[in-house]
């Protein structure tokens, strides 16, 4: 419609300025009016005031020229007809979301099962860690989902567990997925994320939590891991579901805040280096232990260091990170390539960039 708009605009500017231009003297010849579009040359002088007003009125309801009305209906035809193409985009949108909706409804309502698929994100069901408990590319309902977790003995429950089913949209596709949140007990939980895949509920990625590490997931796919393994030792991973349901690790970061008389690192792999800690303030030290892949065990390591107060506030100083610093010369000594933490955001950022990472 915003095109009929504009075209009656057009018009009343066209007569306005027929009559301005009559006001001052010219005449139908100065201003080139044309056969078609006007049937007899009036001059201001044989015109009555009634007869401009009546000009005027018979223009605003659209009689005055039949070819206007013409081209206003040809483009009220072609704007309907774009509206309805938009709305039609628009309806199918809502059926693929709808789709999924119905069938992650079907399976909270337990009339429909998801497919266990052996994948990067099976953290959880992976048999690398528990006894194997569902076959590759079978289906399993909620309850069979919960009976297999107790089966496992890794959970403590108590009766019947609280399930939570939430709607996120992994990959910001506007195409929903499923995230089930499952608390057995006060300490132990599970995560999965279901996606609908050629009319198929799929399992992408499932994983326990609860003890000693805490699970956070975005709307957005986006998934945290943090936890401790002592006191002065904490990680965290960061991964996600994009929008073809497959998980992709980001990175993970493992922090010693305080050293050990003799620190000992991976710095490849299954290769270790110790290094020497004679000298240095070992209490107000802490080692950051970044890296890219999933598998810590045999990945390469990438490490930043830091000094830090009582209060654990960073109060490292340029000085700290330049060749002469006795820190960085204890790395150093042991083979360790340190970072500073600039060199270290800019390589999060080029691997955010190059899995196409969506999270802040």
């Amino acid at each position: 419609m915003k095109k009929v708009t504009l075209l009656k605009k057009y018009c009343l500017v066209g007569l306005a300025g027929i009559i301005a231009a009559s006001a001052i003297g010219c005449t139908s010849e100065d201003i080139n009016l044309d056969k078609d579009e006007v049937e007899e040359d009036v001059s201001l002088e044989e015109s009555s005031q009634d007869e401009e007003n009546e000009k005027v009125e018979d223009n605003n309801t659209g009689s005055t020229d039949n070819s206007s009305d013409s081209e206003d209906g040809k483009d009220e035809s072609d704007a309907n007809t774009e509206s309805t193409e938009d709305t039609d985009v628009s309806e199918d949108d809502t059926d693929i979301g709808a789709n999924s909706r119905t069938a992650y409804k079907e399976f909270e309502d337990g009339t429909a099962k998801v497919k266990y698929v052996i994948s990067d994100g099976d953290l959880f069901f992976n048999a690398e860690y528990n006894d194997p408990v569902f076959e590759e590319d079978e289906f399993y309902s909620m309850d069979e989902i919960i009976e297999a977790c107790k089966e496992l003995g890794w959970y403590n429950a108590d009766g019947n567990p609280t399930i939570t089913y939430t709607e996120i949209d992994c990959g910001d596709d506007c195409i929903p997925e499923l995230l089930v949140d499952v608390q057995f007990s006060a300490m132990d939980s599970l995560a999965m994320i279901i996606k609908e895949i050629d009319g198929e509920l799929v399992l992408c990625y499932d994983e326990g939590y609860g003890y000693r590490y805490i699970l956070e997931i975005g709307s957005d796919g986006t998934i945290e891991g943090s936890g401790s393994s002592a006191a002065n030792i904490h990680y965290t991973e960061n991964a996600f579901i994009n929008g073809d349901g497959e998980y992709v690790f980001y990175y993970g970061c493992r922090v010693s805040l305080g050293l050990a008389d003799n620190f000992n690192l991976y710095t490849s792999g299954i290769n270790e280096a110790d290094v020497c800690t004679d000298g240095l303030d070992v209490d107000h030290i802490g080692v950051e232990q970044y890296y890219f892949d999933a598998d810590y065990k045999t990945c390469d390591k990438y490490y930043h260091y830091y000094i830090f107060d009582d209060n654990f506030e960073d109060i490292s100083t340029d000085a700290d990170y330049e060749d002469s610093s006795e820190i960085k010369q204890a790395f150093s000594d042991a083979g360790v390539l340190t970072y500073t933490q600039d060199e270290i955001d800019e390589m999060l950022a080029e691997r955010a960039e190059e899995i196409g990472y969506t999270g802040k």
